[in-house]
Order: C-alpha cells, then structure tokens, then sequence
C-alpha cells in the first residue's frame, strides 16, 4: 500500500514577514504487518508553501 504526505522542512517569513511552513511531500510506503516495517518515507522533489496560520488555525476562532 502507498500514500502521499506532506513533510514540514522549515518555517520561513515571506517579504511582509508573515510566517510560512517549507514542506516537501513524501511517498509512504507500507511493507508489512510488524511494527518496524510499518512503513518508510521517500522524499519526492515537490515543494510547497504554507502560512502557518493555515496549518495551526492560529488566530481562528
């Protein structure tokens, strides 16, 4: 079985200086039933940017 996520690689403000999340997805791979082969990541080359407010809901009520 396979899926995607989205990897948080560093927080960056952009030129108003708000707050913006760098990620990067990831390919997951699941390789079995035990535990310690639940699953592995491998990074693809895509990137995205995502205001951190939109992330933590910070300042949402």
């Amino acid at each position: 079985m396979e899926g995607e996520a989205w990897r948080s690689i560093d927080v960056i403000r952009n030129k108003e200086g708000k707050p913006h999340v760098l990620q990067q997805k990831v390919e997951v791979y699941t390789a079995g039933m035990d535990e310690e082969s639940a699953g592995y990541t491998k990074p693809t080359v895509q990137h995205r940017l995502v205001p951190l407010a939109e992330l933590t809901k910070f300042g949402s009520s």
